[in-house]
């Protein structure tokens, strides 16, 4: 009943967000990249393992955890608002203890109506183990992993009958923009709109995301070495899949900081140049000083009305705000 789709190549758009980024054309649009697994024994290139150490490490407050908690006491009254649903879609399920954590309570609280599951992931090897994981726990189900971008559409993807989605994670607040952008809530409305490429009509689709304005709590929540090597892990990538004869360009030269833009709603992850580099890419020539910042990823943090006149404007209807013990965090659940 495994089903297990492969993964397009994807080095062309790489190469192409890099050197947008390093010519500060885009901002924030890295995010996507932080996923790129080992491919030897020893490849200092390993995002998605830093990410399951920051995950496991993390503190009890964090947002990770805040949403556990949230999904663990909540699952039963999401699938009673939800109703009859056949189809389960995991948008970015991550790895395999996140999904045991973050879609498995609510699978089983449809007690065995979700008939197929599908995970999409833009790492394939998340999406195949989410999937099979699912498979293997779960009785009667058909699971199917798409390597893939969930805000593009994905060919030959079927569902059956009435589909609920899930978006954990906070993923849906990684969207390019530049620091203190003007027009956060509007560029949210147009993320949720992408996301109806592969949610039919009448979805209900549950958005996990961190809502708390206060700069304190946000800084300590990302202020872990795991989390901090995540971020600038990118650069290891870079050196390996783009330019690994680039002597100017230096991996190791580089150091994670953070900057809370409150009127944004944005918490920019930056990365810093701790030297001089100068390098390459496509013919291109790039010189950064010691002190450069680019920002790797963007985390937007909307407070429940701020959320509700996004998903207004993605012309989606906002059924319901699920909150943890502090509300800092919310599972929103929409209905396209």
């Amino acid at each position: 009943m495994l089903k297990i789709f492969p993964h397009i190549a994807s080095e062309n758009l790489f190469e192409d967000d890099v050197i947008n980024w390093f010519q500060r054309k885009l901002h924030g649009h890295m995010g996507k990249w932080q996923y790129i697994a080992p491919k030897f024994k020893g490849d200092p290139c390993r995002g998605n393992e830093l990410w399951d150490i920051w995950e496991k490490q993390s503190s009890s407050s964090n947002m990770l955890n805040r949403q556990k908690q949230i999904i663990y006491e909540n699952a039963n009254a999401m699938a009673r608002l939800s109703g009859s649903r056949q189809t389960m879609i995991d948008l970015g399920p991550g790895a395999t203890h996140a999904v045991n954590s973050n879609t498995l309570p609510i699978i089983q609280a449809f007690k065995g109506q979700i008939k197929k599951y599908i995970s999409i992931d833009m790492d394939n090897f998340f999406a195949r183990e989410s999937a099979k994981y699912v498979n293997r726990l779960i009785k009667n189900i058909e699971c199917i992993g798409y390597g893939a971008d969930f805000t593009k559409p994905i060919s030959g993807l079927k569902t059956e009958g009435k589909v609920i989605g899930l978006l954990n994670g906070g993923t849906i607040g990684n969207f390019e923009s530049p620091p203190n952008t003007k027009d956060a809530i509007s560029s949210m409305a147009e993320r949720i709109s992408e996301l109806k490429y592969n949610l039919p009509t009448k979805t209900i689709l549950f958005i996990s995301l961190e809502s708390t304005q206060d700069a304190e709590t946000l800084y300590s929540d990302y202020d872990h070495p795991a989390h901090a090597a995540y971020e600038i892990n990118v650069m290891h990538a870079i050196k390996r899949d783009l330019i690994p004869h680039e002597e100017g360009f230096n991996p190791y030269a580089w150091k994670y900081a953070m900057k809370w833009w409150p009127e944004a709603y944005q918490f920019c992850h930056i990365a810093e140049a701790t030297e001089n580099q100068y390098f390459q890419i496509k013919e291109k020539n790039f010189r950064i000083f010691k002190g450069d910042q680019f920002v790797v990823d963007n985390s937007f943090k909307f407070p429940v009305l701020a959320m509700q006149r996004a998903v207004q404007l993605a012309n989606a209807s906002y059924l319901k705000p699920f909150f943890d013990n502090d509300s800092c965090m919310v599972i929103h659940a929409i209905m396209f």
